[in-house]
């Protein structure tokens, strides 16, 4: 067969795809490459699209409960998804009593006439609803506009698009940002009055810039809603204003705009690791009656990435607070800044030597006690500190070796914190998730949801109730409404419906537990198998990897299995397909995490390698001499990492939207597990040094409009490949940003190339994949 050159770019259109011819065969594979390869059927294919994420509410209905809760009471109603469409349901826990949001028919007429399209009551999907809870009148979008439903008149009216301003709590006033000076506009008679007089070229209120935004708009200069937070009281606004000056622009061009015009050229704030010349913020308060512009006494505050400061009112409007980390992330610090005076005063803060964890910190500000909690993890188990929002007096809430997460409410009249936590109940899974009620002022906690399953909470705005979705990967959700005192199931809401799923001969994901490279630490995963298993054959294996610190890549509630993973669909490819969280992840204590810090490219291969072949020893159809490796950013990083330190184990695999160096990514997240200072330990962790070593086959593919990590990440890797005189494939998706698991042709192209390079088949010519909503 012939090749091409060492770099065959692959651009995806609407015309047929340049063709790309496999790579040679190690010496791992050639005996196989000696034998004519087999045709895969569509059949196969199609039976991998079905249960994609975007797919699998067509096969599996009531995957959850999102309970939208009403006033601040505990009243709620969520969307269930069934058969024959969405039902919109509203829940009274107090009278334990179910009732239609709204009369389903009446709207899907009003609907379809108001719109001049018919539909079908099937067909009916509202997103971004929003129920009135005085007038019971809802707002929503459909086929792509806004919609007004007054249920009283069973009336329906097409909506302005969003205003970009936003309404104080009142609803007397609205901030608005017009050439990046601040207006308070009067909703009573429209009258405007402005606040600043200078932000024609350093705006007000206006964060940095989303790429995506930008592309969505078609301008490097969109209309964003201006950053203000409005005082409780309705009297003061907490802004910013980003000094931009010398900071890092990129660009990307938007080669193929949908309209078909010319290309775009889309510039961009993006400061990479490493850089000095950074945006800064200037945190400001204005009284909105007298115009007084009070400036908050902190120095400027580094913003490195899309966004800018956040801050949160006092619950008497008297003061903001804000969480602010070091650059480096060596500390962490809670602020209370006076909204009268600008003074700040530290109300706590956590130190480390090495970093304090900013991914995976918890803070949220309980204005019915005037506390905040907050997360930290000196004794080595993150765990919940309740902090006096007056004084900044500490008081530690939670203990032990175990995670606990977040507050997820507060019952504030029977004084109790109710705490989602994870590994205190022995013998279980330590990732599985429960929720615990927890004296406010110290004493005994007491276990909530007692299953041992996974338990996906939310708690009502009163405390006294929570909906729980309580599942594991192989036991499909149960979805109940309980009592936060006790825990007492008082109301069955649903149950996942896997009929059709299990009729058309899919199987459930299995977990596993199994050791570390160190024969020791316990670590787990979970294997997904085709729909035609056959345990007399044997399968190559194909691992889904993210082993960034900030993250735990093996789901453990059903509905993530289903929905938060591709693991599933490309089993049925005829693979078996794994994900596995070795050390150096997120979720556990702080010395399993910390063995990544600075280390990224060295750690967790090991215990992924060790673990597969572990449970590949139990069950002789995972065949570990063809094992295939795919991944997603730092998971499309661990994929050339794999490849390149492990390539006696990884002999296939598939890099999407990597962050291949860390220095040509965003400054937040490298700097928190890489420290600030370049030079040879980042030389070291970089794929582009390791690129020489590369063996196996290879697929590089990136988004052109990437928002999260620019594409000149993978088109160095591309670079260091092609000096090397390394083999590989490469696909830059046009108009696709980071996630490019949303491009189904993208999805098609991952499955052909294993079908490929793994199993030594010939995949479905073309296969058309439906587009995805």
């Amino acid at each position: 067969m012939k090749r091409l050159p060492a770099l065959a770019m692959l651009l995806m259109c609407s015309a047929a795809p340049l063709a790309l011819t496999p790579v040679m065969a190690t010496p791992a594979f050639a005996e196989a490459a000696t034998t004519s390869p087999t045709a895969v059927p569509s059949s196969v294919y199609a039976r991998a699209e079905a249960v994609l994420p975007q797919h699998i509410n067509e096969l599996i209905f009531g995957l959850s409960v999102r309970p939208q809760w009403i006033g601040d009471g505990a009243e709620f109603w969520f969307e269930r998804n069934t058969p024959q469409g969405p039902d919109y349901v509203r829940v009274n826990p107090v009278s334990n009593q179910t009732t239609p949001l709204f009369d389903h028919d009446a709207l899907v007429s009003q609907l379809a006439a108001a719109s001049g399209r018919p539909l079908a009551r099937k067909d009916l999907r509202l997103t971004g609803l929003k129920l009135d809870a005085k007038t019971g009148s809802l707002e929503f979008s459909h086929d792509g506009r806004k919609w007004h439903f007054d249920p009283t008149q069973s009336t329906v009216s097409p909506t302005a698009a969003t205003n970009r301003s936003s309404t104080s709590p009142d609803g007397r006033w609205m901030a608005e940002v017009r050439d990046g000076d601040i207006y308070i506009v009067s909703v009573a008679d429209g009258s405007a009055r402005r606040l600043t007089q200078d932000g024609a070229n350093s705006p007000y209120a206006t964060p940095l810039i989303n790429l995506k935004d930008m592309a969505a708009q078609g301008t490097s200069r969109p209309e964003t809603s201006p950053m203000v937070i409005w005082s409780p009281d309705s009297r003061k606004i907490a802004t910013y204003r980003i000094d931009r000056s010398s900071a890092r622009h990129l660009s990307l061009v938007q080669s193929s705009p949908k309209d078909g015009g010319p290309p775009r050229v889309l510039d961009y704030v993006y400061p990479l690791t490493g850089d000095t010349d950074i945006p800064t913020s200037e945190g400001l308060i204005f009284d909105i009656e007298t115009g007084q512009r009070t400036a908050m006494q902190t120095p400027p505050r580094p913003v490195l990435y899309y966004g800018g400061p956040w801050y949160e009112w006092s619950a008497d409007s008297k003061a903001v607070f804000e969480r602010q980390p070091t650059r480096g992330y060596g500390a962490l610090t809670l602020n209370r800044i006076e909204a009268d005076t600008g003074q700040v005063r530290k109300l706590t803060e956590d130190t480390s030597d090495t970093y304090v964890d900013f991914y995976g910190h918890f803070w949220t500000y309980d204005d019915k006690s005037d506390t905040h909690f907050w997360t930290a993890d000196p004794d080595g188990y993150a765990h919940i500190y309740a902090i006096n929002a007056q004084t900044g007096a500490r008081r530690q809430l939670t203990s032990g070796n175990w995670r606990a997460r977040t507050v997820a409410g507060t019952d504030n009249k029977a004084g109790r914190v109710l705490i989602v936590g994870s590994g205190r109940e022995a013998g279980r899974d330590p990732y599985l998730r429960h929720l615990y009620s927890v004296p406010a002022n110290g004493g005994q906690i007491r276990l909530l949801t007692p299953e041992a399953m996974d338990h996906d909470v939310s708690v009502s705005p009163d405390g006294r109730f929570f909906v729980d979705n309580m599942s594991t990967i192989d036991q499909p959700t149960r979805s109940v409404l309980r009592r936060s005192s006790d825990g007492r199931i008082i109301m069955e809401l649903g149950r996942a419906d896997i009929s059709a799923y299990l009729a058309a001969g899919y199987r459930l994901p299995e977990p596993f537990q199994t050791v570390a490279a160190d024969g020791v630490t316990p670590i787990y995963g979970a294997i997904f198998k085709p729909a035609d298993f056959d345990p007399a054959k044997r399968y190559p294996v194909i691992e889904d990897i993210y082993t960034g610190p900030h993250y735990v890549m093996t789901p453990k509630s059903f509905e993530a299995a289903m929905t938060g993973r591709n693991a599933n669909a490309v089993a049925q490819i005829g693979v078996i397909a794994v994900t596995i969280d070795g050390r150096g992840t997120w979720g556990r204590s702080r010395a399993f995490q910390q063995v990544a810090y600075k280390n990224l490219h060295a750690v967790g291969l090991d215990d992924h390698i060790a673990g597969i072949r572990d449970v590949a020893s139990r069950n002789p159809w995972m065949d570990t001499s063809r094992v295939g490796i795919y991944g997603f950013s730092a998971g499309g990083y661990d994929v050339v990492r794999a490849m390149t330190r492990r390539p006696d184990f990884y002999k296939v695999g598939v890099t999407a939207s990597g962050n291949h160096d860390n220095r040509l990514d965003k400054a937040t997240w490298n700097e928190q597990w890489m420290g600030t200072e370049l030079g040879p330990l980042y030389d070291e962790n970089s794929n582009i040094t390791w690129a020489p070593k590369l063996e196996g086959r290879l697929l590089v593919a990136h988004g052109e409009l990437d928002e999260n990590v620019p594409p000149l990440a993978s088109l160095r890797l591309a670079d260091a490949l092609i000096k090397a005189n390394k083999d590989f494939e490469f696909m830059m998706v046009p108009n696709a940003d980071h996630f490019l698991d949303a491009v189904p042709y993208y999805q098609r192209r991952r499955w052909d190339f294993f079908v490929r390079e793994l199993l030594n088949q010939t995949p479905p010519e073309a296969y058309p994949m439906r587009p995805f909503d």
